[in-house]
């Protein structure tokens, strides 16, 4: 039995190092081909192919397999949107040479604790057995706690709660080899000792792997709820819009008989009532009709329906726009950022009982657009520099929707409050 060792934890070395070459390449770049079992195919025929070369010991040749397996695989199998070969080959020789790292550094790390603990195991092969076995473990560790986090497209941050766990799993593995490295010295079978680590090692992998998964499954959660969000703001907003269309529509429709009603007004010589008659309709007319603030005719509707309801809630709305274009704007990343950020202003005025204000000011800033929004506010909470919603878990989402935007503009947002001002500057590069 004892004669297997080694095969055993070589076969399980490969294993691991090819399962986590293809988890890579499977979240970072696109497949060739469309059918799922084949690549089941190319990862377990890698798997056996490079275990029968490892079982020869001859390192050179071992190194030289892999080297060659990945440019195949990676070249073949997979493309990326740049579709740049030589970049997916390179990142995937670099992975390789970082899992090398680790298992070295896992193998003197493991012969410092031994020493350290004092357990001195008789046989080379089960001191070998443990360096492997413990050498995937750091392996493991490393590339779901900091490659997989560094090379992945979509940055998914761990919470404190996740990165607790990943810690209390590496130190359960650590203690769990070593007692195992004492059972050795006990008389134990190496051979179940040896099967009890590898199964520790797959027990990481995969637990690890599935912790990704969900991590992974919460963020894409939070992009869908953030984009809903979003989705749901611009149909509020065109459902304003259509309301005011019809309403234009009804002022033009009677627009015959306003007319007549002004001329029988002044051929009768009432010429005041004929003035408050012109004055009622221009006071109907002025919200429907947009004033051209800054040439992006979205925008410019939406800081005229702002204006409108803050008039309405007796709150003092100014705008100030420089000589600025602001047409590179999308539509909908108008929509997020200037409608979140002047509601935002707005829920926050209507909580004060003096000096009720709101200014929006638009101006060039060296090569960039800067846009500026003041606004009196009660003291608010803060978090990580970024004020904190007082309305529930899912509201703060508009905030997320506006950095989201401002990423599309190479911008940047600063939110602070001073003497009872909160000032929000963006920064967008046109």
């Amino acid at each position: 039995m004892d004669d297997l060792l080694l095969p055993i934890c070589t076969c399980l070395s490969c294993f691991i190092v090819a399962t986590i070459l293809f988890q890579f390449m499977n979240d970072r770049y696109n497949k060739t081909f469309h059918n799922k079992q084949l690549y089941y195919f190319i990862e377990i025929i890698t798997i056996i192919g490079i275990s029968i070369i490892n079982l020869f010991n001859f390192w050179i040749l071992n190194l030289i397999v892999w080297f060659v397996a990945i440019i195949i695989i990676s070249y073949v199998f997979y493309f990326d949107d740049s579709n740049n070969a030589l970049r997916r080959i390179v990142e995937c020789e670099v992975l390789l040479f970082c899992m090398g790292v680790c298992e070295s550094l896992g193998v003197v790390f493991v012969d410092w604790m031994l020493k350290l603990f004092q357990i001195d195991l008789k046989t080379s092969t089960m001191r070998s057995c443990m360096e492997i076995t413990f050498s995937k473990v750091v392996v493991i560790f490393m590339y779901y706690m900091i490659f997989s986090r560094l090379m992945n497209k979509k940055k998914v941050d761990f919470t404190k709660v996740q990165w607790a766990i990943n810690f209390i799993i590496l130190i359960y593995s650590l203690i769990n080899m070593l007692v195992i490295a004492e059972g050795a010295l006990q008389g134990q079978a190496n051979f179940i000792l040896t099967v009890n680590m590898g199964c520790i090692v797959l027990a990481d992998l995969y637990l690890l792997y599935f912790i990704k998964v969900a991590n992974e499954k919460n963020y894409l959660e939070g992009e869908i709820e953030i984009l809903e969000k979003q989705a749901h703001m611009q149909y509020e907003y065109y459902l304003v819009q259509e309301q005011k269309y019809n309403a234009t529509i009804h002022i033009l429709h009677d627009v015959d008989k306003h007319v007549k009603s002004i001329e029988n007004l002044c051929v009768n010589g009432k010429t005041g009532e004929a003035a408050e008659y012109v004055k009622d309709i221009r006071n109907m007319l002025e919200p429907l009709i947009p004033i051209k603030y800054t040439g992006n005719p979205i925008l410019d509707i939406l800081l005229t329906d702002k204006a409108t309801i803050s008039k309405e809630k007796k709150i003092k709305f100014d705008i100030k726009i420089d000589n600025i274009d602001m047409n590179f704007l999308e539509a909908i990343d108008a929509t997020t950022i200037f409608g979140n950020l002047i509601d935002n202003a707005i829920e926050a005025v209507e909580k004060v009982n003096e000096d009720r204000y709101i200014e929006v000011s638009i101006m060039p800033y060296q090569e960039m657009v800067l846009v500026r929004i003041k606004n009196t506010s009660l003291p608010l909470k803060w978090k990580n520099g970024m004020p904190v919603s007082e309305k529930g878990k899912n509201h703060g989402i508009g905030l997320l929707n506006v950095k989201r935007s401002i990423e599309k503009y190479d911008g940047d947002i600063s939110i602070q409050q001073k003497n009872g001002i909160v000032t929000v500057d963006l920064l967008l590069n046109s």
